[in-house]
């Protein structure tokens, strides 16, 4: 079944294809402003000015939409794969010897570093650097 209520709005819709459009309406202003200023006509100077006016309000929105807390995602470590690990207890699949070993997290085995601690032990994951992932055993 499908949550209509995580759907975006009409109005982001009718704003995202605003801000698609705005770049090329500015630029067609300008172009058309510089042509018409270069002829001579004064109306040109209000073409550029507008041209000019529609690029920023571009940016604005964009910044205002693109907005970190505007634009919060529900779920911020889907694509920080590792990240997602923090705070799970795993197995030891290779006992960790001078602060490093393996541990095993569905078909794939990562490295990890933590204090010395037997294979097949249970640690927790509490922090990750890179690729690597920071464990302490469980008590």
């Amino acid at each position: 079944m499908h949550r209509h209520d995580q759907d975006p709005s009409a109005a982001a819709w009718l704003i995202a294809l605003v801000s698609l459009a705005l770049p090329w309406i500015g630029i067609g202003l300008g172009i058309v402003g510089v042509w018409t200023a270069g002829r001579g006509d004064a109306t040109g100077w209000w073409m550029i000015g507008a041209g000019c006016a529609v690029l920023i309000a571009d940016v604005v929105i964009d910044f205002v939409w693109a907005h970190p807390s505007i634009s919060r995602s529900d779920q911020p470590d889907l694509n920080r794969r590792t990240a997602q690990f923090v705070g799970r207890v795993l197995v030891l699949e290779e006992a960790i010897e001078g602060g490093r070993g393996k541990v095993r997290v569905g078909d794939t085995l990562w490295s990890a570093e933590g204090p010395d601690t037997p294979a097949g032990s249970r640690v927790r994951v509490t922090a990750v650097r890179g690729h690597l992932l920071v464990v302490e055993e469980m008590h």
